[in-house]
């Protein structure tokens, strides 16, 4: 008989007030990962990140490798890091080719920015159907994709929508085991992007030594806050080394942090509306066999009147 877990869905006002009071500006864009992955990105829009990161502080421009070619141009001097998507979305190629990729987007970044090493890093997403049926395999392909980053930072893309609690657990300890540097949840093109009850679980699973990246529609600060919560609750970890927020919407987010803060215990008094947070509630779009699973949590679950009507 599976156990049962309450999923993470109510918040301590006084935990989301000092961390919304924490936030500022300045510390909200230097945990952000500015994001565009969109299959028709132009070159006007990279200046624009670039502009956005050099003005507010981001962390990083993450895009598709291909704007490699572009990218390290645009920020060199600038001290803002390059973030490259392997494998992106599906983390359907082979163990060589993601490893293959990883390098040469290393390699020529390096080349064309010219500052040595420090200011890459790959978002490499895992093969899930190959990860449910032998684990063992996704050690080996997190393990070439760091090798072959020689040294850059890797982030590992687990797509938490398609995995159970079990699964999330395992897929972050294997990711920590085999050298990366940080677990993130999603593409931001799965059934459903980052939830906080999916950023706990990953952040229990990796301990305070590693990154958690959430990712996947995020558009306001108080998203963010509550991520943090169960991210970043501890403020040791409230640093780019240890948390991260992907992003295509990082100017709303910061305009929503200054209308938060203008009426911050208004605002964050106002519960979520549990199962609009809650990751069983887009148990529809899964497939059948998580699908189930996400129903039976639902069945079983003390927010489950807020469903009342479509879990049978």
């Amino acid at each position: 008989m599976e156990s049962f877990r309450v999923p993470l869905v109510e918040f301590p006002q006084d935990a989301l007030v000092e961390i919304a009071r924490w936030l500022t500006p300045q510390r909200l864009a230097s945990l952000i990962d500015v994001t565009d992955l969109k299959a028709d990105t132009q070159e006007p829009k990279i200046h624009e990140m670039v502009h956005w990161a050099r003005e507010h502080g981001f962390y990083s421009i993450c895009v598709n490798p291909v704007e490699v070619d572009l990218l390290p141009r645009l920020l060199a001097g600038t001290g803002i890091r390059e973030c490259y998507v392997i494998d992106f979305p599906l983390g359907k190629s082979t163990i060589a080719m993601k490893a293959h990729q990883a390098a040469q987007v290393v390699a020529q970044s390096r080349t064309l920015r010219g500052e040595g090493p420090g200011w890459v890093e790959l978002d490499m997403v895992i093969n899930v159907g190959r990860f449910k049926q032998d684990p063992e395999y996704t050690r080996r392909e997190i393990a070439s994709v760091v090798e072959a980053a020689d040294g850059e930072h890797v982030k590992v893309i687990i797509r938490s929508s398609e995995l159970t609690d079990e699964e999330i657990a395992l897929a972050c300890q294997i990711a920590k085991e085999a050298g990366a540097h940080f677990v993130k949840n999603s593409t931001g093109m799965e059934a459903f992007g980052a939830t906080p009850d999916h950023i706990r679980l990953m952040r229990d699973a990796v301990g305070p030594d590693m990154g958690v990246k959430a990712a996947g529609g995020i558009r306001d600060a108080l998203a963010v806050i509550r991520l943090i919560y169960a991210g970043a609750l501890d403020p040791a970890l409230r640093t780019p080394d240890r948390f991260r927020l992907g992003t295509s919407s990082p100017l709303g987010i910061l305009s929503s942090l200054r209308d938060l803060q203008r009426d911050l215990e208004t605002q964050i008094a106002t519960p979520p509306v549990p199962c609009t947070i809650c990751p069983s509630s887009h148990a529809e779009k899964l497939r059948p066999a998580l699908r189930e699973y996400h129903l039976r949590r639902c069945r079983q679950c003390p927010h489950r009147a807020h469903r009342e009507g479509i879990v049978p």
